[in-house]
């Protein structure tokens, strides 16, 4: 059995990318999905400000007050901005769980005082009015996963870390879309998470994230970007974090779990912007996520190409075979480990189906990313 010239070309330039994807997996996800956390040391609880801002979406919080005010930890307080709301009722009936609960502390923002686009001034107001200087950050639609959400993330402000990075997902429904969104929250997560043991923090979740307040004013805020309408907590994580300051949170008990699903065209455009913010980010970061991106669609593409190719050449038909199960293989060990972590077990039996169509997706959100700019950033 012999191999010709060009099916030897190909499968070259297949084994060069699936060894390229090899080292993603063992070597840059895999620092996520085989790492053992350290559990804390003498740790004491520290006061923490938990801000939640709300525009229109009151009722929401309603729902999560509960679970927030069971949480079991000593010294927090939650402070509620109220960004321009026009939900009257439900800002009466928090009101009045503030009447009843001493550490509910209410801001409410003007119509006068924010220029800016999305929530930046609202959690920039929270941030100032805050009681504590360790504030951790979650949305209205958010219910922590535990009682002990607060003390697991709390608990990392040890060792000289500022920045925290916990994990935030959705709430599990039955259907297609709704495995479609985990798996891209997931994949997202086992990024984010790795790059910050790799000591290249580039991102964070603003559902789930804490940090110290002099961090935050070091940044000088928002300012820089008050102008882009998603993204601004992703350049504030990158840029506020260090080699040394950052930890990351994934017990299931730190976990806050978004109740309700996005629409498709929202989350399309959040996910656009994800990639727009991306410029903002260090050289070496945007490399590392984009060579991931094309090898994983470059992947697909010469399997298809080699099969075409080498129809009629038995050996190299096995030994494409072979690459690709190895590579196939892989992204199951440590993806599955991975997902086994973060309590996504579940979404297993689909990673071959989701990792093919978002290794098309996400190149065309990059250059919707590229071509409709405008509606993200002015």
């Amino acid at each position: 059995m012999q191999i010709s010239e060009v099916a030897l070309a190909i499968l070259i330039i297949f084994g060069v990318i699936t060894l390229i994807q090899l080292v993603y997996y063992y070597v840059i996800y895999g620092r996520f999905a085989f790492y053992r956390k350290k559990g804390a040391l003498g740790f004491r609880d520290i006061p923490i400000s938990v801000v939640i801002v709300v525009r229109d979406d009151a009722a929401q919080v309603l729902q999560t007050l509960p679970s927030l005010l069971e949480q079991q930890y000593s010294f927090y307080e939650i402070v509620i901005v109220n960004d321009r709301s026009r939900d009257e009722n439900s800002l009466h009936a928090i009101r009045e769980y503030k009447d009843r609960y001493p550490n509910i502390k209410i801001v409410d923002l003007s119509t006068a005082v924010s220029t800016s686009r999305g929530k930046k001034m609202a959690i920039s107001m929270g941030i100032k009015c805050a009681t504590y200087d360790h504030i951790l950050l979650t949305s209205p639609n958010c219910i922590p996963a535990s009682k002990l959400w607060i003390s697991n993330m709390a608990q990392n402000f040890q060792f000289q870390r500022k920045v925290v990075l916990g994990y935030n997902t959705y709430a599990k429904k039955k259907g297609p879309y709704s495995h479609f969104l985990l798996y891209d929250n997931l994949i997202g997560a086992v990024q984010y998470f790795s790059h910050a043991l790799l000591r290249t923090t580039y991102r964070g979740d603003l559902n789930n994230v804490a940090f110290v307040r002099p961090l935050f004013y070091q940044q000088k805020g928002f300012i820089a970007y008050n102008h882009l309408l998603y993204g601004e907590e992703d350049i504030f994580i990158h840029r506020a974090s260090n080699k040394n300051n950052t930890a990351i949170e994934f017990d299931p008990d730190s976990a806050t779990v978004r109740q309700h699903t996005p629409s498709y065209g929202f989350w399309r455009l959040h996910k656009v912007s994800l990639f727009f913010t991306r410029k903002y980010n260090s050289f070496k970061n945007r490399f590392l996520l984009s060579l991931y991106e094309l090898t994983n669609l470059l992947f697909y593409v010469f399997l298809a190409i080699t099969i075409v190719v080498a129809l009629h050449q038995p050996l190299a038909l096995y030994i494409a075979a072979g690459i690709a199960v190895l590579r196939i293989a892989s992204m199951y060990v440590v993806m599955g480990i991975a997902a086994k972590k973060l309590q996504e077990k579940q979404l297993i039996p689909y990673f071959l189906f989701y990792d093919l169509l978002f290794s098309i997706l996400n190149p065309l959100y990059w250059l919707s990313s590229k071509i409709h700019h405008k509606k993200i950033a002015q």
